[in-house]
């Protein structure tokens, strides 16, 4: 009986070996169409700029059918709010402007100036309910949009403003 358990161990020592070996050359070949992949993704790889550009939009702000030339800034709102959202208190300074087509650019203006104290009170709330998050953004994106769709709600149209562009935010 002990002969036939000392002629059993090499077969099952084989039978171990070959999985082992089994297991290697999978994870070898993984390995390699981890690496295949990684460097067909790099030489297939667009530049997101020049997508953009093809797609005919800029980085940040969607101009519609006007140009970068057929739109006007139209200064809205200058405050210091305070977000306290993430459990610290944080006060901001921000001017907040608005590109309108140059036909509605004295119709925005005028506006504007009329309804100064509500443009004022909605960047105030934007910004005191804002997670910290959204704040943080690069490119205020959120921040953009929200602001967008409150200052259209205060002036009553919804195409006049093309986009929310904020050039000083400091906290």
């Amino acid at each position: 009986m002990a002969d036939e358990e000392v002629a059993a161990l090499p077969a099952e020592q084989k039978k171990e070996h070959g999985r082992l070996f089994q297991l290697v050359i999978i994870a070898l070949l993984m390995g390699a169409e981890g690496v295949g992949v990684f460097f067909l993704a790099k030489t297939l790889d667009v530049n997101p700029d020049i997508a953009l550009a093809v797609e005919g939009q800029s980085g940040g702000v969607s101009m519609g059918e006007e140009g970068p030339d057929d739109l006007l800034e139209v200064e809205l709102a200058e405050c210091r709010p305070i977000n306290n959202m993430s459990g610290k208190l944080i006060a901001y300074s921000i001017k907040v402007s608005a590109l309108v087509s140059s036909a509605d650019f004295e119709r925005a203006e005028t506006a504007a100036r009329a309804k100064r104290a509500r443009i004022h009170d909605r960047v105030n709330f934007v910004i005191r309910s804002a997670e910290l998050k959204h704040l943080n953004e690069p490119g205020l994106e959120t921040i953009k949009r929200r602001l967008k769709h409150e200052i259209d709600q205060v002036l009553d149209e919804e195409g006049l403003i093309k986009a929310v562009i904020i050039p000083e935010m400091l906290q």
